[in-house]
Order: C-alpha cells, then structure tokens, then sequence
C-alpha cells in the first residue's frame, strides 16, 4: 500500500487544510500538503512541484475555484482535483465535475475525503496505465510501419477470412503500378492470378514458397514467387504475402 502522498491544496484557511491533512495522514502516514492561498502561489506549484493530488476550496478571495480548475486542467491536466468546500452547493458541485473536477468533499462531510482521494488515485493510474500501453502500441505500428516499408518485395497483409487486403507497402504499388488507395479494401485474388478452389489456408507456407501470377492495374502480368505466413494481430487471423518479382510485365 502506498503511505506516501503529496497534495497541492488551495485553500485560505489554514485550520482547514490542516484537517485536510489530519484526516489523510491516517489513510497515508507521510503525507505531505503544500498548501497555497493565491493564483500566483497555485500556478508557480503547479509549475514546479510534483503531486499527486490538487483540493482545492472554491470560495476564495480574489481567486475562486473555477479559475483553479482551469488552470491545473490547462498545466497537470493528469492530477486529480477535487473540490473541499463547505459552500459549494449540490448544482454546482455537478457542473464542476462537467468541467473536469474528479470530484467534490462537502468540508462538514470530511470523512469522504479519503475514499474520494483513494478512487481518484485509483482512476488517475488507471488512465496513466492505458496512456502507456496506447504509447507502447503507437510506438510498435510505426516500428512495424518501418519494417513493412522498408521490405524488398512486395508485401501484401489480408484479412484470412474475407479476403480483404488491409494493408500494403510501397514495393506493391511499383509492382501493381496503383497507389495503395486502390489496392487496400480489395480481394487479394483480384491481383494474385490463383485458382480459389485449389487454395487451402495461406496458400503457400514461408518455406515453401509458389509461383503465382500477378495481375497489374493495366492488365499485365508478372510472375513472383510467394511466401506467405499466418499472422494473429488483435485477435484477428491475418496473411501476409511477400511477392519477390521473377520477370518483367508482360501484356495483357
């Protein structure tokens, strides 16, 4: 269990924000709060200081709590804030959590704060965990993007059961003489000459590969030898054919 915590609280009311901190240091033993009272003070932390976590009273003078949201939104839009006020009132707690607060404490109410500061903790990591993995996989497609462009032959990656190619690499659009707007969403048999009734699966194995005959846009012909490999991508069966050229165009 974490017992550290770090809090950025604005708040006016200095024996407030240290029941802000008597009631969290029982859930986190070293728990730290740096409490601010001004705009200037909020933003210079916001800027410079790590935390975990922004309460935020939203009755105060000269700086009110719409304008805190905003700019902790604007500066750590990944720090949960949440509201601690004994003033804010049912209708506006719920237009606050419209404009992104993770949610409120009613101070007369102050037991809630620690399990509203544990499922905002909670929900903050969950959504860090995702932007990683969604990073990780936006790295992996342009490592993948990269490979696939920078193949010798010509590449072809379809969808098993349709049939639909889903994907292709430059080297196919020199050898179809088409750009890759006209050859993704097509059947693979439009351009691979082959007999379906004679194909099982892939057609040909990454040892074994077959010659087949390759139908160009304008209707020529090229013989390339084939390897194809099965592929699962998001729990999807894929194909992926590599073409290697044998000759030149012919005529249709």
């Amino acid at each position: 269990m974490k017992t550290s915590l770090r809090i950025l609280n604005l708040e006016d009311n200095a024996n407030d924000a240290a029941l802000n901190t008597a009631m969290l240091s029982a859930r986190w033993p070293e728990c730290e709060l740096v409490r601010v009272e001004t705009q200037d003070d909020f933003v210079a932390a916001l800027e410079d200081g790590d935390f975990d976590i922004i309460l935020s009273d939203y009755t105060m003078p000269g700086f009110d709590g719409w304008q805190a949201l905003a700019l902790a939104h604007q500066r750590r839009p990944e720090i949960p804030f949440l509201f601690v006020s004994g003033t804010i009132g049912e209708d506006t707690a719920i237009e606050a959590l419209k404009k992104g607060a993770t949610d409120y404490v009613l101070k007369h109410r102050l037991l809630r704060l620690i399990p509203a500061v544990d499922r905002a903790l909670r929900e903050a990591g969950e959504h860090a965990d995702c932007e990683r993995a969604e990073e990780s996989m936006r790295q992996s497609e342009h490592k993948y993007r990269e490979l696939f462009e920078c193949l010798d032959d010509a590449a072809f990656l379809a969808d098993e059961q349709s049939g639909k190619i889903i994907d292709a690499n430059r080297c196919a659009e020199m050898l179809l003489g088409c750009n890759r707007v006209e050859i993704l969403g097509r059947d693979q048999f439009k351009f691979l000459h082959l007999d379906k009734s004679g194909v099982s699966g892939t057609g040909a194995s990454a040892a074994t590969p077959v010659e087949w005959k390759l139908i160009r846009a304008d209707g020529g012909v090229v013989t390339v030898n084939v390897h194809a490999t099965r592929l699962m991508l998001y729990g999807h069966a894929l194909v992926l054919r590599l073409c290697h050229q044998l000759t030149e165009p012919r005529p249709a």
